[in-house]
């Protein structure tokens, strides 16, 4: 009996060994010449608030797999899950896109556990960080993406910009402060979080009390510092290497925590053009591309940009982000306490929004 039992448990683990999701092998021309015979089409939805912020990648791609058609569109991480539930449901699933790229992590746990996920291990998966791809295949960080110190150095000298949570109650930036409303974006929620849990409900309080600006949506502040309308934000991003010609620069806290989380993509399992995506989970994957991202590369044999280390020697956890989002009952209750705090969000929706106009 005893023996039985060995060899049923035997049996069992070596088929799933032999079920399991082998890495990809084939050349990223190889992938190109099946993603064009394949008909040469590639829908993605990615998330953001600023329907140009996949065009620095995209472009590239574009430009390396020009026999490809993308179709693409940018919009807030939620709307987009939606969109692809509905489009599941569909008899015909005519709208189901070949990558989602969605900010919103604890949709792929909800993806994946029903089963809707293709399982795919694109190639130099073994070198992406261990937290930021599932074991089975069926989804996987693309690039990383810091939230923090982000400041007009015309406006503000460097020495004075604010880099902890207590230099934005400084009376001296008042009037050129400028954050997305938290309640209306989940990242910037966490960060909101974090700064409860380090300095309390009073420093939020008075983080408040000294007027920022509010905005809806994490480009405009960038847009609005980069145009000399305001001094700094922290619920914004730029690259580690400041654009040519450009006043606004990142800096990290020197002390306090800050948001990091890698972009995460999937191809659904209805999806109608595989070979496109995989041909593109790869090339993202790729040192073609790993080395030219602007901020943490996913891979752990890549370097930062401009002398950056890993995120690993930061104050950031990815990971802490993801399990913050999990926590789908504590994030909505906190979202309506903080509105109760900021009040609620008013001006268009951030893909309505006139990034020519001062806020």
């Amino acid at each position: 009996m005893k023996h039985a039992l060995i060899g049923a448990v035997a049996g069992i683990l070596f088929a799933s060994s032999a079920l399991a999701t082998e890495i990809e092998t084939k050349s990223l021309e190889e992938l190109y010449a099946e993603a064009v015979a394949e008909g040469g089409e590639l829908v993605i939805r990615a998330g953001g608030d600023k329907d140009d912020q996949a065009d620095y990648y995209l472009d590239m791609f574009k430009e390396r797999f020009p026999e490809i058609n993308v179709t693409h569109s940018v919009d807030l991480s939620f709307y987009h899950a939606s969109r692809y539930d509905n489009a599941r449901n569909d008899a015909d699933k005519s709208d189901v896109p070949d990558v989602i790229q969605l900010q919103t992590l604890d949709d792929y746990d909800y993806y994946a556990e029903r089963g809707l996920l293709e399982r795919y291990k694109p190639k130099n998966w073994e070198k992406v960080y261990p937290d930021y791809k599932d074991p089975h295949g069926r989804w996987i960080g693309l690039f990383g993406v810091a939230f923090t110190n982000v400041f007009n150095s015309d406006l503000i000298n460097e020495d004075d910009a604010p880099r902890d949570a207590l230099d934005y109650l400084n009376p001296a930036l008042k009037g050129k402060i400028i954050l997305t409303y938290p309640h209306t974006d989940d990242a910037v929620l966490y960060q909101f979080w974090n700064l409860k849990e380090q300095y309390g409900w009073e420093y939020l309080e008075q983080l408040v009390a000294t007027e920022p600006t509010w905005v809806r949506g994490t480009s405009m502040p960038y847009v609005a510092i980069d145009n000399g309308w305001y001094g700094a934000s922290f619920t914004t991003s730029w690259a580690f290497v400041p654009f040519e010609g450009s006043d606004t620069r990142l800096v990290l806290p020197e002390e306090d925590y800050f948001l990091t989380w890698f972009q995460t993509a999937a191809i659904p399992t209805d999806a109608k053009h595989k070979a496109a995506a995989k041909l593109y989970l790869n090339w993202m994957l790729s040192e073609e591309f790993q080395g030219k991202w602007l901020q943490f590369p996913v891979r752990m044999d890549v370097e930062s940009p401009d002398g950056y280390k890993s995120h690993l020697h930061y104050n950031t956890s990815p990971a802490d982000f993801h399990r913050f989002m999990l926590k789908r009952d504590q994030v909505e209750r906190f979202r309506l306490q903080i509105e109760q705090l900021v009040g609620p969000a008013e001006g268009p929706a951030p893909l309505e929004l006139d990034y020519s106009v001062k806020p």
